[in-house]
């Protein structure tokens, strides 16, 4: 299960912009990411807090 790409709320919050839609899917790089939490923190699903450890 994840959000539509242009509903995921986790796009908008990044600092970053560490969370991008690639080939349709919603993903992360983590070589952008540093860890802020900001994403977890709107993530409806839960699922982007074991993703950034």
């Amino acid at each position: 299960m994840e959000c539509p790409p242009n509903e995921a709320p986790c796009l908008k919050v990044c600092p970053k912009k560490a969370i991008e839609i690639l080939g349709g899917a919603i993903t992360l790089n983590k070589s952008k990411c540093d860890k802020c939490g900001e994403c977890v923190k709107v993530c409806p699903l839960g699922i982007l807090d074991t993703i950034i450890k």
